[in-house]
Order: structure tokens, then sequence, then C-alpha cells
């Protein structure tokens, strides 16, 4: 089967979810967060739990007196949490919040708060990617309206499932998946190895079956790479996995990023994401081809995890009517763009987040 057949292969139907218990305020209160570069915002922010088997966490931030723009669900991407949003020195979330929007930063079962709020009933996370697609569904059924999905990495990939199993067309707003799968390592031939390998492992031992029901720590790993960033920096320039590229997020900020941001990750997902790998599969795409939403995807030109060739194909199978594509590169955005810093990067805030923004708020409009 070649990938795109594999791609074309039709999605087994998926019960709908359960209609969603009322979520649960746990905090709120004023805080001021840094924007980026010592500017300064005063936020209202809030902690939610949206109740379940799988409990959710998030996080939502807007303006003291009350947010001007829709909702916004970010959904970090595989083994990560809430950081990938935001750090104590620049916060893409922070910063949607005082443009106006109403940000919810969700964490997928497993992950920071959302394992937390689990606790011993639950302590492995994801049993299938479905589960993180039906994650989204559940946190966007909480918000207290229609909201763009906004999606890093294989968050991107569980907003693009998600979105076609939307009943209501209105909801979402707009999809955006930044650095997001869809054709997984098809573009790379290190990771397309991996997986493959692991793919084929899965298949013929029962022991690696079994290990699927496994989650590993992954910020030991984040925090090795960020203690070893001289080294692993200039590696980006040839590393066939490299996370970001070399020069384009200050060290203090991308230790801190790979010691908070990375979190908990399931075998089991791995296991899947390497079927991807190894056969050019996704299990949406027939339904994503039927799928009108608004829709921007973005890539970075020199992102080894997503490369462009891969990223653009959620773009290209899309049955959207209103779908925008847009690779950063050094040519018009100063830079070469890997996968960490198209939203931490020290030039997100110039060229990422206003054309995100703009998008959405050019989407926001009743006359749209």
């Amino acid at each position: 089967m070649s990938p795109v057949d594999a791609l074309s292969a039709p999605l087994e139907p998926i019960a709908p979810p359960e209609p969603p218990e009322r979520p649960e305020r746990l905090w709120s209160g004023e805080e001021t967060q840094v924007i980026d570069t010592g500017r300064q915002a005063r936020l209202h922010k809030e902690r939610w739990r949206v109740p379940g088997d799988a409990p959710l966490s998030l996080v939502r931030k807007h303006l003291p007196e009350g947010p001007l723009l829709p909702p916004v669900l970010l959904v970090h991407g595989f083994a990560q949490n809430r950081y990938s949003w935001h750090s104590s020195r620049r916060s893409m979330s922070a910063w949607l919040a005082e443009r106006g929007f109403d940000v919810w930063n969700l964490e997928l079962r497993g992950h920071g708060r959302s394992r937390e709020l689990a606790g011993a009933k639950d302590p492995t996370g994801a049993d299938a990617f479905a589960d993180y697609v039906g994650d989204v569904q559940r946190a966007a059924a909480a918000l207290p309206g229609p909201a763009f999905w906004v999606g890093h990495s294989l968050g991107g990939a569980a907003i693009y499932g998600a979105a076609t199993q939307v009943a209501d067309p209105s909801r979402p707003l707009g999809v955006v998946g930044i650095g997001a799968l869809y054709s997984f390592a098809q573009a790379n031939p290190f990771l397309k190895m991996l997986g493959t390998l692991t793919h084929l492992a899965g298949q013929s031992n029962a022991g690696a079956q079994q290990a699927g029901k496994l989650q590993i720590r992954s910020r030991i790993a984040g925090q090795l790479i960020g203690r070893l960033y001289g080294i692993s920096d200039v590696a980006g320039y040839a590393f066939p996995i490299s996370g970001w590229w070399p020069g384009s997020i200050e060290p203090e900020l991308l230790q801190e990023r790979l010691e908070r941001g990375f979190d908990w990750t399931s075998i089991r997902v791995w296991q899947e994401m390497s079927r991807w790998a190894a056969t050019g599969s996704f299990e949406y795409d027939a339904a994503w081809q039927q799928t009108d939403l608004p829709l921007l995807v973005m890539l970075g030109d020199r992102d080894h995890l997503m490369p462009p060739k891969d990223g653009r194909v959620a773009y290209d199978r899309s049955g959207s009517q209103d779908k925008t594509l847009q690779v950063f590169d050094d040519w018009h955005h100063q830079s070469h763009w890997g996968h960490l810093d198209l939203i931490l990067g020290t030039l997100a805030p110039r060229h990422v987040w206003p054309m995100l923004a703009d998008w959405m708020e050019q989407r926001s409009r009743p006359d749209r």
C-alpha cells in the first residue's frame, strides 16, 4: 500500500464522548506575567478541572476586566505539558491573553496537572492516541463558547483528529497546527527508521506489546539536554531530531523550557506514531478531507521533527475552503526555524505570534 493509499484508509467509527460533566474552577486570582524581553502584563488567571475517568487540567488567562475575543484552546505536544506555551521570560499564552483572547491551556491526560488530578486512579495516562483526541473534545466542550484550537507537534495531530469528530460546524472557530504532525517521519529518514523498527518490534514481540502500557518520565531527558545546551545547540545543525534551530532561543530560556516542559510520554502512543512512520497512515485522513473548518498550518523551514514536506500534508489534504499555509524561513523571517522556536524563539513574538493572532481576529468578526 502506498503512503497516499494508506492515508486514505477509512476511519473506524468512534463512539461520541459521553456528555461532559460541569467543569470545576479550582483557583482564581490575578498575576503579573512577563510577555517578552521584560515587558509585563497583569492578567486574570484561573485553574480548572474537567471531570471524568481521566480528569483534565486547564489554565485560563485573560484581561482582568474580562476577555475581548473568543476562547483559544492550546494543546501541547508529545511528552510535553503546559509549559509549551509559557515560560518565566517569554509567554505566548500571556501575550494572547493580553491581546484580548480568552486563553485556555490544556494538559492532556497523563501530563502535568492532569496526571496529578488522576492520582493513583489512572497513573499511566493514555492507552491510545484516540484518548488525546477525546481529551481535546472534552476540553473544548467545557469552554464558555466556540474556540480556536491551537496545537503544537502531536497536539496538532490531536486537534486535527478532534476536528473531524465535531458534530456542530460552528465549533471550533478554526484549527491551527504549529509544527503539527499529520504525515509523520516520511521526510526524516532517521525518524522513519526508528519508527519502523519500533513498529516491527511491537508486531513480533509480545513483551513489547505489553510495554505499551507503561509511561516514561521524559523530564529526565529534558533536564539532561538542557544542561548540555552548549553541545546540543551546536549539534542542532546536523542532528536529525534536533528540536530547535541553533541560536534561536536564549540559553537560559531554553534550559528552563527543557527542564520544565518535558513531562511524561506514553509508550503506547509512541507505538501508534511508529505505525504512522512505518506505513504513512493517519487514521483521521479520510474524515479530514471532508472537514471544512478554517485552517492555519505554520511550519519551520528547518524543523527536523516536522519537516515542511510532512507538515504541509495536513494543508494539502484538508477539505477546508479557508486554509492558509505559512512556512517560516530565513529569507522572510530573519532566521531558520526549528520545532520549539516556533513558539518560544527570540523571533517568535515578532513573526509567529502576530500572524496567529491576526488570523484568529479576522475569523472572530461576526460578518465573516
